[in-house]
């Protein structure tokens, strides 16, 4: 049955679920506090690299609607909200966004709304944020309103995530929430009893994936001091068909889920006076990564007779992953700020990243094959392997008279 459904936050896993359920038939009104993002959808314009332009204007050719006024969201039968969850400087998790997502709505919602939390969060939020306030507003959840908790699975980069045939995790908080979440979400659903398991599911499978970085990592400090190849070591376990997932060391995580979820549980944990250790440690191995490169770019210089301070030095790619325009949390910027306090002659370049970064205050310049610009730089450090640099990458080395590669493994 069609509906009438509220996004609210047009980011990465925002705008995806606009088009899911524009494609499922639904009236959908997409809402962000950002105007300027407004401004560019209503235009047919994208600002996401995962999603074209033409994607947009069909949407819109749907009477799908873009908007920052809060008026019009009042009455709709469903509101999905897909705000950020970050940390702060001390890794505490950072919920105002969804404290503000909640407030927007509280007094929009009708009798018989659906809200459902897809944020990325600690067990125990859905209940706190939501399902508290409302009842103190005295709804009966689960009667008079419904709400589910249903995580985001979004993979920037990868188109398959987009879909809305990627399983989900759906939880409500009663019989009937669960039950209204997954007629919404259709048949590609994974039902939980409750809303502390969905959202601890979420953590873990990020969390999980930290674990395994973190120990990948160790692997590249292993076989540096034995001086034998880390990528060949790996190559060779990923031939067991069973029992093994490759990893591959890095730089330090980036993004929005990885380098953040974890410390939600720990932090949770933490207040609950219970210790995690191994998350915590795999947390400390990651952060530990970029002291640890530097000490080998440095290395590096030295055995031939360089100095840091006195080279002019190109940046190639900045994202935190390859083929993605998204700087978040990116630890290739770490590694800029890093480099910055020996040398004042640093330029970056992402030919990825260029058409959709606008911050004023730090200058994203574009090579546009023009590789042969490198030449004015002493030393290049190939920071990210988008594929247009990948397929480049001989005239690259060619035009960099020193050339040093934190993306082989």
């Amino acid at each position: 049955m069609k509906k009438e459904i509220v996004v609210i936050g047009l980011g990465y896993v925002g705008l995806p679920s606009v088009m899911n359920h524009v494609e499922n038939g639904h009236q959908v009104i997409g809402f962000d506090i950002d105007q300027r993002k407004i401004e560019s959808l209503n235009r047919g314009v994208s600002y996401l690299d995962t999603m074209s332009n033409e994607s947009i204007t069909e949407m819109l050719k749907k009477e799908t609607v873009f908007t920052a006024d809060e008026q019009m969201l009042k009455d709709r039968d469903v509101y999905i909200i897909d705000v950020p969850t970050p940390i702060d400087d001390h890794k505490i998790p950072d919920l105002s966004y969804v404290k503000s997502a909640v407030s927007l709505i509280e007094d929009k919602v009708k009798v018989g709304s659906l809200i459902i939390l897809e944020s990325t969060t600690y067990p125990g939020t859905t209940e706190e944020y939501l399902v508290e306030k409302f009842a103190a507003k005295g709804y009966n959840i689960g009667t008079d309103l419904y709400i589910a908790y249903s995580p985001e699975r979004i993979d920037p980069g990868n188109t398959e995530s987009l879909s809305a045939k990627i399983p989900r995790i759906v939880a409500g908080y009663t019989k009937n929430c669960l039950a209204q979440a997954k007629a919404l979400y259709g048949d590609h659903v994974s039902a939980v009893s409750s809303l502390k398991i969905a959202e601890l599911a979420k953590i873990y499978e990020n969390t999980f994936r930290l674990v395994n970085i973190a120990l990948a990592d160790e692997l590249q400090k292993i076989t540096d001091n034995l001086e034998i190849s880390v990528g060949e070591v790996l190559e060779a376990a990923a031939t067991k068909p069973f029992g093994f997932m490759k990893f591959t060391p890095n730089l330090g995580i980036g993004g929005h889920c990885i380098p953040v979820d974890p410390y939600y549980l720990t932090w949770l944990m933490e207040k609950r006076g219970i210790d995690t250790p191994l998350i915590s440690t795999a947390g400390q191995i990651n952060d530990s990564m970029l002291d640890y490169h530097l000490h080998k770019i440095n290395d590096y210089l030295v055995e031939r007779g360089e100095k840091l301070g006195e080279l002019k030095v190109a940046i190639l790619g900045v994202t935190y992953k390859k083929n993605v325009a998204d700087i978040r949390m990116s630890s290739v910027r770490k590694l800029m700020e890093k480099l910055g306090e020996t040398t004042e002659h640093i330029v970056a370049y992402d030919d990825v990243l260029h058409a959709y970064y606008t911050k004023e205050d730090e200058k994203i310049c574009c090579l546009e094959n023009n590789y042969h610009e490198l030449t004015s730089f002493d030393l290049v450090i190939y920071a990210v392997d988008h594929e247009r640099y990948e397929e480049n990458k001989p005239k690259i080395i060619e035009n960099s008279r020193l050339f040093y590669d934190l993306t082989t493994v």
